[in-house]
């Protein structure tokens, strides 16, 4: 099973804002129990990444108009086809288009822990 998590870099420091990251890491979990292995495969970048949107997003749908809602939506699109091959994506904060873009790809969207600041911790806190 793939696994994706908003990342800033190459170092593996957690983006907090999933809509706007960088990079995703992308790992993969193989085995289970006692004999489950999370390998590191690669990092994919983010045509939407924006560094500075570290904290969050500034824009909010209930001030757009449905048009500029709908458009909106579909410029989160990117981020489905970017992990399209992973089963769950790990992230702290995602907006409610970046969430429903996962769902309507089939991956499982999971809440990882604020404190986290590493993605190879990230796991330590979630059942998959």
């Amino acid at each position: 099973m793939k696994i994706a998590v908003p990342v800033f870099d190459e170092t593996l420091r957690v983006f907090n804002n999933t809509g706007h990251t960088p990079f995703f890491a992308i790992f993969e979990q193989s085995g289970s129990g006692m004999f489950k292995k999370i390998d590191f495969l690669e990092l994919r970048k983010n045509p939407r990444g924006d560094e500075s949107a570290n904290a969050g997003c500034s824009h909010k749908d209930s001030e757009m108009s449905e048009e500029e809602q709908i458009a909106h939506k579909n410029e989160h699109n990117v981020l489905g086809e970017i992990i399209q091959d992973c089963a769950v994506v790990l992230v702290k904060k995602a907006c409610q288009n970046t969430a429903k873009v996962f769902n309507e790809c089939g991956i499982k969207v999971c809440k990882m822990d604020m404190d986290c600041q590493s993605a190879k911790d990230a796991f330590k806190f979630i059942k998959l």
